[in-house]
């Protein structure tokens, strides 16, 4: 095999010429022949235009006057692939799941929980987030070994026992039960329903603190401290989502607004638009020095 042979001649059959001319058609930009009606009508436009401009007085210039409305075209084509680029990043930018992994959260329930509330098109309740930020304060105040049992929440945590009954309440449920059944995780926690008896008030009214706290001393120091750090590490992953869910909408903006397409991608329109620029610059040279050298006969 001959240095020659080494190098491609590209296609020599009809079918492989149709194929190979076809190629620059791929993404657009180099184009042969115009995409389509308005592109065609736009060239023909630009030729007249440019045309009455410089007024051919010869095929040469009337190739060149060509040359220029094609490198015309080209580049509003260019600028239109580069801004649908940037409309297309800006727009997978943003999907909130992208806003919610451009966090970097270390914890994937974190990001599991964000997302999940961020679909059900989550509303911030100011009240309830300062409520539970009360919450978490006063348990973090609080050093869980000294933590004796129901009574000691009572008397230093008044938040926290008032959130607890209002559970107790909601579920019908027993204190003790309750939190049984919120720190045994091992075991399926059977729990008792508070009954009402005959002659007690009808089911619609609340249950008393009476009929919830029953047996409340016989809760153990230890299940009561292990809820409670469950509660706060619960609250702390429910304040941390709703803190990202807040400025949400801001960061989303933000990542839209800072969206580029692909850095290949783009760099390879650019490079279109520069061969077309220089073009186009060339050509404009060698019809103004061809008329100045008519003008000049």
């Amino acid at each position: 095999m001959t240095k020659k042979d080494n190098y491609s001649s590209g296609p020599k059959t009809g079918k492989g010429k149709a194929v190979s001319s076809r190629n620059s058609l791929t993404h657009g930009l180099t184009a042969r022949r115009w995409l389509d009606a308005n592109e065609q009508s736009l060239f023909d436009q630009t030729v007249e235009e440019f045309s009455a401009d410089f007024e051919p007085q010869s095929s040469i210039e009337r190739v060149l006057i060509s040359k220029l409305a094609e490198c015309t075209v080209r580049l509003m084509r260019i600028q239109q692939t580069e801004s649908a680029m940037f409309d297309l990043a800006s727009s997978e930018a943003g999907h909130p799941e992208e806003s919610i992994r451009s966090l970097d959260n270390s914890s994937e329930k974190l990001t599991q929980a964000v997302y999940a509330a961020a679909s059900a098109n989550w509303q911030l309740n100011s009240g309830a987030f300062a409520k539970n930020m009360n919450i978490l304060e006063e348990i973090d105040r609080q050093n869980l070994s000294d933590i004796s049992g129901w009574h000691y929440v009572e008397d230093n945590m008044p938040i926290a026992a008032d959130y607890i009954i209002k559970k107790c309440t909601g579920e019908r449920l027993n204190l003790r039960d309750f939190v049984s059944r919120e720190t045994d995780q091992s075991r399926s926690t059977k729990v008792r329903l508070i009954v009402r008896k005959e002659g007690d008030p009808d089911e619609s009214a609340p249950l008393s603190i009476e009929a919830i706290t029953e047996n409340s001393h016989k809760i153990s120091s230890s299940s009561m401290q292990k809820y409670l750090d469950k509660l706060a590490d619960s609250l702390a992953k429910d304040l941390q989502v709703q803190f990202i869910l807040k400025d949400l909408d801001k960061r989303t903006q933000q990542i839209k607004d800072a969206a580029i397409p692909d850095t290949q991608k783009l760099g390879l329109v650019q490079r279109y638009r520069t061969a077309d620029e220089r073009q186009f610059s060339k050509t404009l040279g060698e019809l103004l020095e061809l008329q100045k050298r008519r003008n000049t006969i």
